[in-house]
């Protein structure tokens, strides 16, 4: 993440999130390190089992898209935060993660394999 961590989310994000898979991924692979944060930062909220928010209609793309981000995203921060929603809000199988475990940075190889693990258990 940036030295200047963006947590204070809001409607754009909110309505990021509305709009589907494809405006969260938009977000998610575009440039800006800020609204990355911010949109991460509200996915965590959001996808929280506390606060019952309906993921059926973007769940499991979503889950895709985060595995996707973990192994192609070149800011550390961001590739941890992706991993901590993978680990703390979604089940196996993580096969996108599976099948690049080789371009994983090496950092982080063991929380995915901790999540491929858990996913055999």
């Amino acid at each position: 993440m940036s030295k200047e961590f963006d947590v204070h989310y809001g409607e754009k994000e909110f309505r990021t999130v509305d709009a589907g898979i494809e405006a969260i991924e938009a977000v998610l692979t575009g440039e800006d390190i800020h609204a990355k944060e911010r949109l991460l930062f509200y996915l965590d909220w959001y996808m929280d089992p506390y606060y019952k928010k309906d993921l059926s209609v973007i769940g499991e793309g979503l889950k895709d898209l985060l595995q996707r981000i973990a192994i192609t995203d070149n800011d550390n921060g961001i590739v941890e935060e992706a991993l901590h929603l993978l680990e703390a809000y979604t089940d196996g199988p993580y096969a996108i993660l599976e099948n690049n475990i080789g371009n994983v940075a090496e950092e982080f190889k063991s929380t995915v394999l901790f999540l491929l693990n858990e996913d055999n258990e």
